[in-house]
């Protein structure tokens, strides 16, 4: 992993050698994110179901409207995510000379991920302060 970071966020990529290690890199690391992410969209949707009780109060309850906001987020992350992996990955598997337009960009939605991803570890660390909203009165 450590490998990969350090060819994505390498300056100047000096060969093509260096390229397609970049792009292997980044296409295993990809395999790995689809299992994380369906555990985590899974224990998050087992979870919002015991401590959220009903729709309506992920809208009445400051708990719901905190989780509502992480969850946006998480759709945002994604999204990233699956413009990375669907779009600019094969690109650069496809083409040496798009690379240098494509890594900077890569590089930008990467970054927009673990921002993303900070936001919902801080929300997560929040929601662990409230009372859950299925403990809300009606």
């Amino acid at each position: 992993m450590a490998l990969g970071r350090l060819l994505m966020f390498a300056r100047q990529l000096p060969s093509a050698e260096h390229d397609a290690d970049a792009i292997a890199a980044l296409v295993r690391f990809s395999g790995m994110g689809y299992v994380a992410v369906a555990i985590l969209i899974g224990s998050g949707l087992i979870n919002a179901w015991i401590l959220v009780g009903s729709p309506e109060r992920l809208i009445t309850t400051p708990y719901g409207r905190l989780l509502l906001m992480k969850m946006c987020l998480l759709a945002g992350m994604l999204a990233l995510a699956a413009q990375n992996r669907f779009r600019l990955v094969p690109s650069l598997q496809g083409s040496k000379e798009t690379s240098v337009e494509l890594l900077p960009l890569l590089r930008r939605n990467v970054i927009g991920e673990q921002i993303l991803g900070l936001m919902i570890v801080l929300i997560a660390a929040w929601l662990g302060t409230l009372a859950p909203a299925i403990t809300a009165a009606q």
